[in-house]
């Protein structure tokens, strides 16, 4: 028989959104555990990481880009150097230009006040091999987070301090009484979940507005293209080193299974052909469901039936890019509402 344990905080997955609320819990000395082990499908890991606060068709900030932007920048990287462990690499996303898209980035450049984030004049000074009859314009607030990577060595820290619990999660499980809520011999004060698109079936989460979509991306080489910046036209085309790259990504709003599918093989690929000819090798077609909503915004609160019970999810496609600021937010929440 276990010994009965406790904890104030119980942290219910370790994709990005429990990574950073944990991380964030460790800065206010909060102390707490995770529960967590791998699935299928979850979006964290099959990631590129793209993080750009520009929503690039539009030509326009992103929600609370200013906000967002500079504070995962720089925890990021406070991050690395906590972990010890190099996984965000700040570079900017090159749009290759359509016909009249110069002029379209010039008139939001002035309208939107984007100074900051972009450069609208055409450059044409792209590889051998790609096409820019019309050039380009660069974004550069932007950078590509090795989120596997990053989960891993967070993973590794909570092993070593005896703050992870590697289990699979049944929400049936969970005991709710009056003054704490306990799971198998654990009693916690809180329980938060972040388990990405598998809280859509949660019992306790059903009055939320689901919108998940599934997307795909390619792993591939193209041994002819060394660059260190992102491309951009319909996908985006991102370099992870010798002269490996991830290509995507597609949105699928409505699927029967989590398996990589020809068809979206195919749209990638003919997007790629209108970036570039030369020849690229596929190494792995990756599949995951994004957490999303429909209203596209993230959800963090705590139940008003049962405060003990909280939620951190629906980062969706930009999760890079919001999940510091909010993962700190989540946990004044956490605080306030004990006050």
């Amino acid at each position: 028989m276990q010994k009965s344990e406790s904890t104030p905080i119980l942290i219910i997955g370790q994709g990005l959104a429990g990574t950073l609320l944990s991380y964030h819990l460790l800065k206010k000395n909060i102390k707490h555990k995770v529960i967590d082990v791998a699935k299928e499908g979850s979006a964290s890991v099959a990631a590129a990481g793209l993080i750009n606060p520009i929503v690039v068709k539009r030509v326009t900030k992103t929600w609370q880009a200013d906000l967002f932007y500079p504070y995962a920048h720089k925890l990021y990287q406070e991050l690395e150097s906590f972990l010890d462990k190099r996984f965000y690499y700040p570079m900017p996303i090159k749009k290759i230009y359509g016909k009249d898209d110069a002029a379209f980035w010039q008139q939001r450049l002035q309208k939107e006040k984007l100074d900051n984030y972009i450069a609208t004049n055409a450059q044409f000074n792209l590889p051998d091999g790609i096409h820019q009859p019309f050039g380009y314009g660069t974004i550069h607030t932007c950078a590509r987070l090795n989120m596997a990577g990053m989960l891993q060595s967070y993973r590794r820290y909570l092993v070593d301090n005896e703050m992870l619990i590697e289990s699979d999660f049944n929400d049936e499980e969970l005991i709710i009484r009056k003054v704490y809520i306990q799971w198998q011999h654990l009693k916690a004060d809180k329980v938060i979940f972040c388990r990405g698109s598998f809280d859509a079936g949660s019992q306790f989460f059903k009055h939320l507005k689901w919108n998940n979509t599934k997307g795909e991306l390619l792993n591939a080489a193209i041994p002819q293209l060394s660059i260190d910046y992102i491309l951009s036209k319909g996908i985006f085309v991102m370099p992870v080193g010798n002269h490996q790259f991830k290509i995507g990504a597609t949105y699928t709003h409505h699927w029967d299974n989590l398996e990589s599918t020809d068809e979206k093989l195919q749209e990638l690929l003919q997007k790629w052909s209108v970036i570039s000819e030369l020849p690229l090798k596929i190494n792995k077609q990756l599949t995951g469901i994004r957490p999303t909503l429909a209203d596209r915004r993230p959800v963090l609160q705590f139940l008003n039936e049962n405060p003990r019970i909280g939620i951190f999810n629906g980062l969706g496609s930009r999760g890079g890019l919001m999940a510091p600021y909010l993962a700190n937010t989540m946990v004044e929440k956490l605080i306030n509402i004990d006050q």
